[in-house]
């Protein structure tokens, strides 16, 4: 990949004694869909919180459009366009949809793209136009997944990273999130994403990493990890896994 949106390098980050990374690499590439693949435990959500800046590494780099970000702050990452969509989506519940929606173009960039990004929101999620003066703890969960994807694209990102879209949806409301990530990364945004449901993940990813205890144990497109017998008989269902 001659020049990735987003490349971490060795990274190691430790809850006190309790090492969660290990010397983890990989690279994201501009306009591409990454997937985060593994058991629960693994270090999936560990290593997004890095790349945001939650958790600081206590080895290695991070790269976003060539820029290190060990420096940047949370915020400073933000305005630089990587937005994190957490797992449980942490929505401002007694908030209106509209009101969450403005929360996530609080950076001045942001706020001077606002009436494009909430253009392209309801074009992608008309749901939420619907619903924008109601409250989101009212919402649905997959219309609350929805919001928290739409709060992330309020902030005008490049790279948006979602932790675990399809946690508590049915099969139904899962293939509609997954639906509408595909849709908006067609409409340029790169996407890093965690997902338990790791057959859809692989079928919309162009690359994967499979993690475990902490390390990347395999890579590939989603193609290829679809096909490899250890990542199906590991995490899919079937007997006999090396993984």
């Amino acid at each position: 990949m001659a020049n990735p949106l987003l490349e971490v390098k060795g990274l190691t980050v430790s809850y006190g004694d309790v090492r969660a990374l290990e010397d983890v690499s990989l690279e994201v590439e501009e306009g591409s869909i990454v997937a985060l693949v593994g058991s629960n435990g693994a270090g999936k959500s560990t290593l997004l919180k890095a790349i945001a800046g939650l958790l600081h590494p206590s080895r290695g780099h991070m790269l976003f459009n060539a820029e290190e970000l060990g420096r940047l702050s949370t915020k400073h990452r933000v305005d630089r366009g990587i937005v994190l969509v957490p797992e449980g989506r942490r929505l401002f519940q007694t908030l209106t949809v509209l009101e969450n929606l403005r929360l996530g173009a609080y950076l001045p960039r942001a706020r001077a793209n606002f009436d494009e990004s909430l253009e392209r929101v309801f074009g992608l999620f008309p749901v939420l136009k619907e619903r924008a003066n109601g409250k989101a703890g009212l919402l649905s969960g997959g219309e609350q997944q929805m919001l928290a994807i739409a709060r992330a694209v309020m902030a005008h990102p490049k790279l948006v990273m979602i932790d675990e879209a399809s946690l508590g949806l049915s099969p139904i409301l899962t293939r509609t999130i997954f639906e509408l990530i595909v849709a908006l990364n067609q409409q340029g945004t790169t996407v890093l994403m965690v997902e338990q449901n790791i057959h859809m993940a692989l079928n919309i990813c162009n690359r994967a990493y499979v993690m475990k205890t902490g390390n990347i144990v395999l890579s590939g497109t989603g193609e290829e990890l679809l096909a490899n017998v250890d990542v199906r008989k590991a995490y899919m269902g079937e007997r006999g896994g090396k993984l």
